[in-house]
Formats: C-alpha cells, sequence, structure tokens
C-alpha cells in the first residue's frame, strides 16, 4: 500500500476527478478516526494505540448503554412494587371499609330492633284490631240477617193466619192441642227482644247520663284547676263515671274487690282530663315520665271520645289497651311522686316535734299553749295524710325521722353527770403543812368561776426565769365577759363553756411555748435542785384553783386552806426537805370528792400516772383545768334561770352606757338601716305606679329591719370587714361571719344537687341524701378544696355510684367548677345559684316577718313543701336550723335594740 504526501493531490501534474477530490476531501464526521493515509505511521505501535483507543471508546459507550439499560430496568421492577403495594394498600382499605359497614350495618339494625320489634307489635295489634272488628261486623250482620229472618218469618204467619181465620166457615172451632207450641216459642222470643230493648236503653241512658256532665279536655283546660277538681269529687260525677266505666268492661277485675277500688280506679280515669287540662298544676316537673304520662292520657282520652261519638257494646279492644297503659304509667308515676310527697309530710311532722320540744319549758306560758295548739293541730292533718299514702308504715317512719331530728338539732345533753360532788366533811388527818388556826384565805370562786378569764388564771413565772413572763401555759379557752356570756345564754339556754378550738398554728406554737416552760422547770427543779424558784409558786397556785371549786365557808375550804401553807412549803425547799410525794397524795386524795363523776377516769388516770414530779404536776394542773370548766358550767346552770329574763335589760343598759360614754356610736347602723329602707320603700314604689301612696303599702319598721338583717346574714359575697358590721352587732361578729359562710354552702350544695339532677334527668324534688352528704363534706372540709378539686370529688363519686356518661361527666365538672367559683360581687355568675339563693333568702324573710304564733306553725308545716318545690329535699334539716338560728339572733337584736333602731327609721 502507498502513501503519498499531503500535497500529493493538489500538484500540478495530477488532477484527479470532481467525484474523487469531493470524495477524499471532505473531513471525516468523527474526530480521531481519520483514515491512515491521512497521517503517516510514525512508529508500528500507534496502530495498536488507535485500536485500544477505539474499543475504550466503543466499551465505554457500552458500558454507558448497559447502566442505562438497567437503570430502566430497576425503575420498572420499582414501578411494579409499588403498584402492588399500593393495590395491597387499596385492598386493606376496601376491607377495612367492608368491616366498617358491617359494623355500623349492625348497629343501626341492633339500635333499631326494638324500633322493629315496636313496629311488629303494633302491626300484629293493629291486624287483630282488624280481623276483631271484621268478626264482630260480621256477627252483628248475621245478627241482623238472623232477626230480620224471624221478623219475616214472623209476619209471614202473621198473615196466614189472618187468612186461615178469613176463609174458616166455623170461626168458634176449638183450636188443636198443637196449636199452643208456636205461642210459648213466641214468648220466649218476646221476652229476648224485650231485654235486648232494655239493655239498649240501659246503655244509653248511662252514655246520656256522662255526657251530661260535659267533661271534655276543652271544657276541662277552659275551667279552673279548683272548681274541675271540687267537680271531680261530686258524687254525682263518680256515680256517673263508674257506670259508664263498668258498662265499657274497664272495671271487670274490680267488681269483686269492693267500692274503695272503683272509687280509686274512678278518679285514675278522671285524673287523665286534668293531667291534660292543667299539666302545670298536676305534673310539677317536666321529665321523661310526665311526658309519657301526658301521651298515655291523650291516648285514652282520644279513644275514649271516639267511643262515646258511636257507641258500641262492647267497646273496641284500642280504649282497653289506652286504658291499660295509661293505668301503668299512673300508678308508677304516683308511687314515684307519693313517695317524694310522704318523704316532705314526714318532715314537716319533725320539724313541728322540733318547735315543740324548744318552746314547751318556755318562761311565758301563754307561748307554750298557743304553739301547744296549732302544732296538734298541724300534726294530726299530717298523720291522717301521711297513714293514707304510706298505710302501715306510717308509725315507723313518723318515729324514726322525729328519733333522727331530736338527734341531731336539739342540744345534745351530756352523757355522763358534769356537775360537781357535793363537798364533803373534812378529814384533820390529812394535811402536808401546819399553819396558824386563825389565818385564812378569802375567795370569790362562787363568782369567779363563771367568768373563763378568772377560772383559767396561769401559774405565774418565778423573777429568775428567763423568757417566761407573762406566759400562760394552760390557758386553752377564750375569755368571755360576763356581757358575752349572758348574751350567749339569751340566745341559747343549753349554753356552755367549752374548749376554744385553736388554729393550726396558734395550736402549734402554744405547744412549743408550754413545752419550753415545763421543760426550763425540770431543769431547774430536778437538775438543780432550785425548789424555792418554782415549787412555792406552782403550789399556791394549786391551792386557789382547788379553793375556786369550794363554798367559802366549807370545811373543805378551810381545811385545804389550812393545810397548804405557802410559807412552810417554801421553808422546807430552801432546807431541801420538801417531800413532794405527801403534797400530791393530799391534792390527789380531795380530787375524787370535789371532781364531777363526768371526770372520774381522769382524775384516776392522774392517781396511777408514775412519772416524775414536773409530769404529774402538769398533768394536775390539765386536770383543774377541767374540774374549773365543769364548775363554771355549772354555775351558769343554775343561774340560767334568773339571768335569761334579764339579760335583754342588761345588755341595753351596757350599750346605752357605751354610748354616754363615747366608747361606741351608731354611725354604722345608720348607714345599714337607712340602706335597707331606701330599699324597701324603692320597692313599695315600684308596686304602686300610679303614685296613690296608701299608708298600708308603706313597709314598717319591723320589715325593714327583717330586711336589714337578712341582707347582713344572707350573702354570697366575702366576709364582712369589721367596719361594715353595725355597731349593734359587736357581741355577734364571728357568728354573722359564720352566718355568711353557712347560707353560702347551703345556696352552693341545692346549685350544685339540682344542676346534676337535671344533667342526669332526675327528678329535682326527689331526695338524694348520698350526693347531699358528698357535697357537704367537699363544701365544709376544714382545708378548703379548690373548684376543680370539688368537681373532681363529685364527678369521682357520680361515676362510683352509678352509670354516668362520660359527656354529662364533662358537662357536671364544667358546671360544678361554674358554681363553686366564689364570686368577687354580692350576685353569682351561675343563674341556678341566682335563682337558689333568692328563694331561699325569700323564704327565710318570710319566716323573720311571721308575727304571731299560728302563722309561724302554719310556715314551719308547710316549709318541708317549699323547700321540696324549691329542689332543697335533702337540705331541709340544714335549712331548718339556719332558720332557727337566725330567727333567734334577729329577736334578740331587735328586743335589745328596738329603741335605737325606731329612732333611726322615724
Amino acid at each position: 500500500m502507498l502513501h503519498h504526501d499531503e500535497n500529493s493531490a493538489s500538484s500540478p501534474g495530477w488532477n484527479p476527478p470532481a467525484h474523487l477530490e469531493a470524495r477524499f476531501g471532505r473531513k471525516r464526521r468523527r474526530p480521531g478516526t481519520s483514515s491512515p493515509c491521512n497521517h503517516p505511521l510514525t512508529n508500528s505501535n500507534l496502530a495498536t494505540t488507535r485500536r485500544q483507543t477505539l474499543l475504550e471508546t466503543r466499551k465505554s459507550l457500552l458500558r454507558q448503554r448497559a447502566a442505562y439499560v438497567e437503570k430502566v430496568r430497576r425503575a420498572r421492577a420499582n414501578s411494579h412494587e409499588a403498584v402492588s403495594e399500593r393495590l395491597l394498600a387499596l385492598q386493606q382499605s376496601l376491607s377495612q371499609a367492608q368491616d366498617s359497614r358491617n359494623a355500623i350495618l349492625a348497629k343501626i339494625a341492633g339500635s333499631c330492633a326494638s324500633e322493629v320489634a315496636k313496629a311488629k307489635q303494633v302491626a300484629q295489634e293493629i291486624r287483630a284490631r282488624r280481623e276483631e272488628e271484621a268478626r264482630v261486623l260480621k256477627s252483628g250482620v248475621e245478627e241482623r240477617m238472623l232477626e230480620a229472618e224471624r221478623r219475616r218469618k214472623e209476619v209471614l204467619r202473621d198473615r196466614r193466619g189472618k187468612r186461615r181465620e178469613r176463609g174458616s166457615s166455623s170461626s168458634m172451632k176449638k183450636i188443636r192441642p198443637g196449636a199452643a207450641k208456636p205461642t210459648e216459642m213466641l214468648k220466649e222470643e218476646a221476652a229476648i227482644h224485650i231485654q235486648r230493648v232494655y239493655r239498649n236503653y240501659r246503655n244509653r241512658e248511662i252514655v246520656r247520663r256522662f255526657l251530661e256532665l260535659g267533661l271534655t279536655i276543652e271544657s276541662v283546660r277552659d275551667t279552673s284547676f279548683e272548681a274541675i277538681s271540687m267537680k271531680f269529687q261530686e258524687e254525682k260525677v263518680q256515680k256517673a263515671t263508674a257506670r259508664l266505666l263498668k258498662l265499657c268492661g274497664l272495671l271487670e277485675h274490680l267488681e269483686e274487690v269492693g267500692r274503695v277500688e272503683i272509687e280509686k280506679a274512678c278518679r285514675t280515669f278522671l285524673s287523665a282530663f286534668l293531667i291534660l287540662g292543667h299539666p302545670g298544676e298536676v305534673l310539677s316537673d317536666d321529665g321523661e315520665s310526665e311526658k309519657a304520662l301526658i301521651t298515655k292520657s291523650k291516648d285514652l282520652l282520644i279513644a275514649f271520645e271516639s267511643f262515646l261519638s258511636s257507641p258500641t257494646f262492647p267497646p273496641d279492644q284500642s280504649l282497653f289497651t289506652a286504658w291499660d297503659a295509661f293505668n301503668t304509667g299512673f300508678t308508677a308515676w304516683k308511687t314515684r311522686d307519693s313517695e317524694i310527697l310522704i318523704n316532705t309530710m314526714v318532715a314537716q311532722y319533725a320539724e313541728l316535734d322540733l318547735i315543740w320540744q324548744k318552746v314547751k319549758d318556755d318562761t311565758e306560758k301563754h307561748v307554750a299553749s298557743d304553739f301547744k295548739e296549732g302544732i296538734r293541730e298541724n300534726q294530726l292533718l299530717l298523720l291522717v295524710r301521711i297513714r293514707r299514702l304510706a298505710g302501715e308504715r306510717t308509725r315507723a317512719l313518723i318515729r324514726q325521722a322525729v328519733k333522727e331530728a331530736r338527734r341531731t338539732r336539739l342540744p345534745k345533753k351530756e352523757k355522763r353527770d358534769t356537775r360537781p360532788r357535793a363537798t364533803p366533811t373534812a378529814s384533820d388527818g390529812n394535811s402536808v403543812s401546819t399553819k396558824d388556826e386563825g389565818s385564812s384565805v378569802s375567795s370569790d370562786a362562787a363568782v369567779a368561776s363563771i367568768t373563763p378569764a378568772s377560772s383559767t388564771q396561769p401559774p405565774e413565772t418565778p423573777a429568775g426565769g428567763a423568757g417566761q413572763s407573762g406566759f400562760s401555759p394552760m390557758e386553752d379557752s377564750a375569755v368571755f365577759s360576763n356581757r358575752q356570756i349572758v348574751h350567749e345564754l339569751a340566745l341559747d339556754k343549753d349554753f356552755k363553756l367549752k374548749t376554744r378550738k385553736k388554729g393550726g398554728l396558734e395550736r402549734m406554737v402554744e405547744e412549743q411555748a408550754r413545752r419550753a416552760f415545763w421543760d426550763a422547770m425540770k431543769e431547774d427543779v430536778l437538775e438543780r435542785g432550785e425548789l424555792a424558784k418554782w415549787i412555792p409558786r406552782m403550789a399556791g397556785d394549786v391551792k386557789d384553783k382547788l379553793l375556786r371549786l369550794l363554798e367559802p365557808t366549807g370545811s373543805l375550804h378551810r381545811m385545804i386552806s389550812d393545810s397548804i401553807d405557802i410559807q412552810i412549803i417554801e421553808q422546807q425547799c430552801r432546807a431541801g426537805s420538801y417531800d413532794y410525794e405527801k403534797f400530791f397524795s393530799y391534792v390527789l386524795s380531795i380530787l375524787p370528792k370535789i371532781c364531777s363523776p363526768a371526770r372520774d377516769d381522769d382524775v384516776q388516770a392522774l392517781l396511777n400516772d408514775t412519772g416524775d414530779y414536773i409530769h404529774r404536776l402538769q398533768r394536775l394542773f390539765d386536770v383543774l383545768e377541767l374540774l374549773q370548766l365543769d364548775h363554771a358550767n355549772f354555775l351558769l346552770m343554775v343561774s340560767a334561770q334568773y339571768v335569761i329574763p334579764e339579760a335583754v335589760p342588761y345588755e341595753r343598759h351596757l350599750f346605752a352606757g357605751d354610748l354616754e360614754a363615747g366608747r361606741t356610736t351608731l354611725t354604722q347602723t345608720n348607714q345599714w338601716l337607712l340602706k335597707a329602707k331606701e330599699e324597701k320603700l324603692e320597692e313599695a314604689r315600684s308596686r304602686d305606679p300610679e303614685g296613690v301612696d296608701h299608708p298600708s303599702n308603706s313597709p314598717s319598721s319591723t320589715v325593714i329591719y327583717n330586711h336589714a338583717f337578712a341582707s347582713l346574714i344572707m350573702s354570697l359575697g366575702g366576709p364582712l370587714t369589721l367596719q361594715e358590721i353595725p355597731e349593734t352587732f359587736h357581741l355577734d361578729i364571728e357568728r354573722i361571719q359564720s352566718y355568711r359562710e353557712e347560707f353560702r354552702n347551703l345556696v352552693l350544695g341545692a346549685a350544685m344537687g339540682i344542676t346534676i339532677k337535671n344533667l342526669l334527668r332526675r327528678d329535682v324534688r326527689s331526695s338524694w341524701k348520698p350526693l347531699k352528704d358528698r357535697i357537704s363534706a367537699d363544701l365544709s372540709s376544714e382545708i378548703p378544696l379548690e373548684p376543680p378539686a370539688i368537681a373532681q370529688d363529685l364527678c369521682t363519686f357520680l361515676q362510683e355510684t352509678m352509670a354516668t356518661p362520660k359527656q354529662v361527666i364533662s358537662h357536671a365538672t364544667s358546671a360544678i367548677t361554674r358554681i363553686a367559683t366564689r364570686s368577687g360581687s354580692q350576685e353569682h355568675q351561675d343563674p341556678v345559684v341566682r335563682v337558689v339563693s333568692n328563694r331561699l333568702l325569700g323564704f327565710v324573710l318570710a319566716r323573720l316577718n311571721a308575727g304571731t304564733s299560728k302563722e309561724k306553725v302554719r310556715l314551719a308545716t308547710s316549709g318541708g313543701d317549699t323547700l321540696t318545690s324549691f329542689g332543697m329535699a335533702e337540705w331541709i334539716s340544714e335549712v331548718g336550723a339556719f332558720v332557727e338560728r337566725s330567727v333567734a339572733l334577729a329577736d334578740l337584736n331587735r328586743n335589745c335594740y328596738a329603741v335605737w333602731y325606731d329612732g333611726i327609721l322615724a
């Protein structure tokens, strides 16, 4: 193969043809693949290199194609897997949808099962009724056809007989014996016909007499409830109704029972007219049972009026069905309603018994006699009504209610005798020290023991004791003045001094101080032997406490005064010869003789105590404090009959002295009464739009005072400050605060109970004592609970006691939280609370404004019904106790300060 030079083609010696020149002269398409003729070979490896380059290029191209093919294959494979997964997921979702659909269909079928069964039952009843109607109609038609056939035969027979008589040649011909048979048959048929006519006439007469009464749903609705009730009690109405119901066959099962049951059934039937004509007066609630009873009454009267429009006997089966349904529903409703009525009347009976127990020992005999007459009359009326409803249970119900009311609301009597024992004769052999016969100690125990301030004097701290000056280690009761004691006795003739309840911080501080006091004494006496520093003073205090418990002229008083010589005891302490065991044995021999039987256990425990001297001395002071408290209460009990009649003049005299001395004023009292007067006058003006201003419309001073008093103790606001309380109530500040808190708890508790009953669709008049006890415990807890905590506790109670839906629980939680939230203003945000508050305020005001004993007895008798209608059936006893205390405080305050009140309101 020849290789030419590059310029050989263009040499002037050789000119190739045009087509060759065009072919060899153009550039190759792919660079790097030029012909080997274009470039001369330089060496032997050039072809190999070019070949390898070409192979590598092709391999690279093939690798790219293979990678692309693999990518496409994988993409298609992945797409197939994704489609498979999607198809699988779609199949699963379709399966779940089918399962859900089947479940929903099953649920719908289950829920509709009762409706389907009811529809089937109704269809069967309709079919049976139609078949019965068709049968009755068919039998009636057949009977009429038979009657028509019989009459036709009679007519034909009469005609034949007349023809024979006319055609006979011998009219005087004797009748053959066989001719008497048709006559006997005619007599029997005539008797049947006469009876049928008489029965039809009787039935029409019974229906006519009932229709003459004019009893329809429209006429009953247009007549007042009182008038129609009196009409239903008339004997004429009862007899007409009973005859018609017997004729209809509605009283067939009661004819053998007796007249009472028949009259009861008649009243039940007539009640259907009252339920539809006056549902508001008959049904005090609109619950599910009441709505069902109205529907059954409507069905009964529609069927009954349909029967009266075309009376046929026996009546249609629909009348029997409607009567059975109404009678069953009415009996169930009346049973539940009668239980509420029985409980209310039993509570009223117990309330009257409590009133009698409290007024029978009144110092004014005419008051007790007036109350006794009114109470007995009302109790007899209640007893008759309760026996009519409860029957044989009457005695047990009344006994239980009276027992419970007396136990919870009457002042509790001490089970143990707390009166001190009679002072025994002194024994000369009991002494711990000697003293001159001429010396004596005077005691004013008979007077001082009435006031706890004098009966709880602490032992004085020695001068050498640092940090204990003025400390009272045994002070555990509030300091009462004679003025306060007389005031408390006027409010409660059984008032007794009690150990004052201390708060947590105060109790802790007192315990720490007592421990420090006795530890200091123990360290000085037992460890350092400094007897003279403590023992004489403590012995003197023991002696003073013992002498306060005894009469100054008694022999035991003289013996103790002579036996316990403080000077000798001090000398013995300084000499180191003091014998405290002899002192204790002497004192402990005296205590059983002067203590009350109620303290025998405490004294015996002190006798059996084997602790050290300081510990026994501490317990001795505790026992002496109890004895002084018993002694003071005994003196109160003895002197109460003399103090109570003079309580009002005594308190009035002291208050007048305070005014004269400038220790108090009537500024706040003026503002308090004038504000109430303006409110009552504004109320009177609103009732007199024409401006007649009749004197009878003007409120009296008593009405204004009662209104002011009610606004003072009955409010949903916060506690009152000292400046907001009138000066005439300076002895009742804590009592007023407690009354306001009690009123708030009553209102909130009743509102919570009513709300829960409404959410659970229960009758608000029915009593639910466990719920009331739970609410009362939450509201009166020693540690105040927050509103969410109260709501949570009550909802837990509902879930534990009954099946309560979650939706109801959520509604109850929010409602109770809203009710329990204390409002900063006088008006609460919850409407139920406002309604209950206004109703309870009006209830208490009615009791405050009652003037005569008969009116008070009447209000007490009807109080249970009133509170039950308010939805406060569970709170009757609490409201009754609150009303009694409020009325007692209002009467006492009014009697004491009426002079100043009348002057302000004049």
